[in-house]
């Protein structure tokens, strides 16, 4: 039995939830998986089937409702991989239904030749990419308030 169990390495991460509150911890990827080449992403959990993040902090593991998560940072150092810096890049301020706006970089390339901001923040995401300083970071798209570009 103990060769059936499934690898997974922890990640650290930041998130801002929407009453506030800030939390910080680990989450747990997968290494492999049936249609994984490569461990799995922060991204990719959230913007997965699951609506809940385990999040495991000093206090223990809690549950965290994604609805209620308006960012995820990521370390760069972790997360970052060369190809999210494919396509056109935007330089872009974000503001959330929290704080200020932030200056943060995209890249756009997406299918029909779509590579404006409004179509990078039309995708069918639950969370969105940015690079903001040295973060990747996951902001919800139903908690972006307004962007500049």
């Amino acid at each position: 039995m103990e060769d059936q169990r499934i690898k997974v390495e922890t990640r650290r991460i930041e998130l801002i939830l929407s009453n506030g509150i800030q939390l910080s911890g680990e989450t747990f990827l997968h290494l492999q998986g049936a249609r994984q080449t490569g461990p799995e992403r922060i991204g990719e959990i959230l913007n997965g089937q699951d609506n809940f993040l385990p999040v495991r902090s000093k206090e223990g593991i809690e549950l965290v409702n994604l609805e209620q998560v308006v960012s995820v940072a990521v370390s760069a150092e972790e997360e970052f991989d060369p190809l999210l810096e494919l396509g056109e890049e935007h330089q872009i301020q974000v503001k959330s239904t929290l704080g200020d706006f932030l200056p943060v970089r995209i890249f756009v390339n997406l299918p029909g030749g779509k590579n404006r901001t409004k179509d990078f923040l039309n995708q069918d995401k639950r969370f969105l990419l940015f690079l903001y300083k040295d973060q990747v970071l996951y902001m919800a798209r139903n908690k972006i308030l307004r962007v500049k570009d």
